[in-house]
């Protein structure tokens, strides 16, 4: 039986020799039994010493003692191997003689692992205390348990008084109830990522953090909370910069693009007023002829389309600068206004040989947007799609719920030309067109309103484009009042609506 234990079993003699060894010793020494039994046990000392120095260190203990001694001891087996065992020993007389029952286990890899761990929690520390984020360990209650020199830096607080501080002393009073939300939702095991708050210093200066908080676990509870602070207020500082750039950089080019879209027109305005003017200054009559008539009104009527055309950017414009409006108490069917703007269309799409068909959702909720906002972004977003389609084509209006989002998604897809990747990230600007401009021709103006209006309600537009394999535009508004959100029961079951053909102008962008 004792052959059969996994753990070093020998008999030791008063003077220090070995009289029985079970195999799990021969094993874990690399000698074979009968070996064993001709050697004294300090033969097996990695640190030789005398049998003398041994009886004084462990027999004469363990004989005065009558209880189990317990000892660490580096041995070395054949071949000079070297390992560490950890001994229980009883003293054991018998007969006429007096014996010490050794049980040995070997714990070279356990002792290994916990100095790796040692040296792995040194590095931590050191990697913690020198680290420009700040570092928290915050126990259940929200006590702070440590915190490294850069966290104490951002509060100005020394690190022996922040411990033992609840976290919320250092909250800014604003950010209080998202900290507290965060700290009970980490709580129940939800680790937080890069969420942001504002954090108050001992002399009550405010600034915006970062933080990542991660929960640890012991016995299957959450028993501490590991927190990484970063300051982004330098970075907050540059992205304001950077955005500052962008609407200048913007508001250059759209004054840039009004100005373009004004002046021809007008330089048109005074080009035929003047040559009218130079030619009929000189002339007396009392009568004009069929042929000056004719020329004189042919004038005034190009004049006239001119003039319209300044009215209608300027109109636009108005469009395109609109102040958000407020959601609540704004909603629409969908389904109805879609409905509505290929009805005002038909015409348009019949004259252009363009055929639309229309994929409305039964039981749609109404969407928060306002029905004539969303009859102009449709209106735009088709009319940009039979005028991508010179010859005529199909375009196909889908609608459908998400309902793990909470939006109702419009998507339109045309057959049209196309847009070239170089200009895809610049559809949505005011005044970007990929044809050439002129009396007649949209100014670039649809996308940019349509975007406009859907960004306004909170909204999402997308647009994906291939040359010559056509056009998606998808468009997501969220539900109105989403808990109790009325039903859109008109539609029906989902299914084809044809109406007629449509446009042959080129996609205006």
């Amino acid at each position: 039986m004792i052959d059969n234990i996994g753990d070093e079993v020998m008999v030791i003699r008063r003077d220090g020799r070995i009289v029985f060894a079970n195999r799990a010793a021969a094993k874990m020494l690399g000698y074979p039994v009968k070996t064993l039994l001709a050697k004294s046990v300090t033969d097996l000392f990695r640190e030789k010493i005398a049998i003398a120095q041994w009886r004084k260190i462990y027999w004469t203990r363990l004989k005065k003692g009558r209880v189990p001694l317990s000892y660490i001891v580096d041995r070395v087996g054949k071949g000079g191997h070297a390992h560490t065992v950890d001994v229980t020993a009883v003293y054991m007389p018998y007969k006429s003689g007096e014996y010490m029952l050794s049980v040995a286990r070997d714990i070279t890899e356990q002792l290994g692992l916990q100095q790796r761990l040692q040296e792995s929690m040194g590095l931590y520390r050191l990697m913690s205390e020198q680290a420009a984020d700040g570092i928290l360990m915050i126990d259940a209650d929200g006590i702070i348990e440590y915190a490294n020199p850069a966290a104490s830096r951002m509060v100005k607080v020394a690190a022996s008084r922040v411990f033992g501080m609840h976290f919320k002393h250092f909250i800014d009073k604003a950010s209080l109830p998202k900290a507290l939300e965060c700290f009970r939702s980490v709580l129940r095991g939800l680790p937080v990522v890069c969420d942001e708050f504002y954090i108050r210093d001992r002399q009550g200066k405010t600034f915006p953090a970062e933080f990542t908080a991660t929960p640890i676990f012991k016995g299957g509870k959450v028993d501490r909370i590991h927190t990484i602070l970063r300051d982004i207020s330098r970075r907050q500082e540059l992205e304001s910069l950077h955005r500052d750039t962008e609407k200048m950089k913007a508001l250059q080019n759209f004054i840039a693009g009004t100005v373009q879209e004004i002046q021809h027109p007008l330089q048109g305005i005074l080009d035929h007023s003047h040559a009218l003017v130079e030619k009929y200054k000189g002339r007396y009559f009392e009568y004009i002829g069929y042929k000056e008539f004719k020329d004189i009104m042919q004038t005034l009527g190009i004049m006239h389309d001119q003039v319209q055309s300044c009215f209608d950017t300027t109109n636009q414009l108005l469009d395109i600068n609109r102040k958000k409006v407020k959601m609540n108490g704004t909603h629409c069917d969908a389904n109805a206004v879609i409905r509505e703007v290929v009805r005002r269309l038909t015409q348009s799409l019949e004259t252009a040989g363009v055929q639309c068909t229309l994929k409305l959702a039964g039981h749609l909720p109404a969407v928060a947007v306002g029905a004539l906002e969303l009859n102009q972004v449709m209106t735009h977003i088709l009319t940009n799609a039979v005028q991508a389609m010179p010859r005529g084509g199909n375009v196909e209006v889908r609608i459908f719920y998400q309902k793990a989002d909470g939006k109702v998604q419009i998507e339109c897809r045309d057959e049209g030309v196309g847009i070239a990747p170089e200009d895809l990230p610049r559809v949505f600007e005011p005044f970007f067109t990929t044809k050439s401009r002129g009396l007649g021709k949209s100014p670039g103006l649809g996308l940019a309103i349509a975007h406009s209006l859907t960004k306004s309600f909170q909204g999402e537009i997308i647009l994906k484009s291939k040359l010559r394999q056509g056009t998606l535009v998808k468009i997501a508004f969220p539900i109105y009042n989403l808990p109790a959100a009325r039903l859109s029961r008109g539609a029906g079951p989902a299914r084809p609506v044809r109406q007629g053909q449509a446009g042959r102008n080129h996609r205006s962008r």
